[in-house]
Formats: structure tokens, C-alpha cells, sequence
């Protein structure tokens, strides 16, 4: 699997306005994640916790704090196949603590989602056992 997104062969159409109205809702849910971070801080806590239950899984969050592809994750906890990853990652993304997004230079990292990120960072040192 590349950490490049593939080009498509395909006729691409964007405009301006276009644009605008996304960057405006990505704008909006950053916000609502951030407001749900601070105002349920105890219960977002509490939700991690219960999906970082493992070394491994901590492990990768902590190197997750800075966006990372898969190939890069792959090599740092030395894992045999992309499915030996994924099996980790899999639990992380369905619980929103990881997200995938696709830098300008079309590859694929993976980072902290807006609703991990936004907890005081005393809090996620607690969590993931500082750093």
C-alpha cells in the first residue's frame, strides 16, 4: 500500500466558491470538536481511556501526535505487514482518535483527531504516560 494518494485519469472540476464552502464547514466542525473537547472534558477523557487499552495502542498515539503514514508507523514498531498495522490502527480510527487526511503533496498521514487533540495536555500526557 503507497502513502501516496493515487491520481485519478479522470477530469477534475473545482472552484473557488467551492473551496470556500468547504474550508467554511471544516472551519464549523473543527469548532463543534473543539467545544465538545473542553465541555465534556472528563467524559472525552474517560472515552479514551477506554480505547487505549493497550501498550501498542498508546504507543502509536503518541507517535501520531505529529502526522505519520503508515509506512512510517510500520517501520517505528517494526511490523511485519500492513494488516499487522492496520489491526492496531483499525480500533484507534472507529473510536475518532486517529484521522486520515492527505497533505498538499497528495500523501496519506495519519494524526490525532480534533477531539483527542483539544484536551489539556496534562491530561493527555496522563493518558499516554508522558512523553
Amino acid at each position: 500500500m503507497s502513502d501516496k494518494r493515487e491520481k485519478k485519469t479522470s477530469v477534475e472540476v473545482s472552484s473557488q466558491g467551492l473551496q470556500d464552502e468547504l474550508v467554511a464547514i471544516k472551519d464549523r466542525l473543527n469548532a463543534i470538536e473543539t467545544i465538545q473537547s473542553i465541555s465534556n472534558a472528563t467524559v472525552v477523557k474517560k472515552y479514551v481511556e477506554e480505547h487505549l487499552t493497550t501498550k501498542k495502542a498508546k504507543d502509536i498515539m503518541k507517535e501520531c501526535e505529529e502526522p505519520r503514514t503508515r509506512s512510517h508507523l510500520k517501520a517505528t514498531f517494526s511490523f511485519n505487514s500492513t494488516q499487522a498495522l492496520d489491526h492496531h490502527l483499525k480500533p484507534l480510527r472507529e473510536a475518532d482518535l486517529l484521522r486520515q487526511s492527505i497533505q498538499d503533496d497528495g500523501t496519506i498521514v495519519l494524526e490525532w483527531s480534533n477531539l483527542f487533540r483539544r484536551l489539556p495536555r496534562t491530561t493527555i500526557k496522563a493518558i499516554l504516560g508522558g512523553n
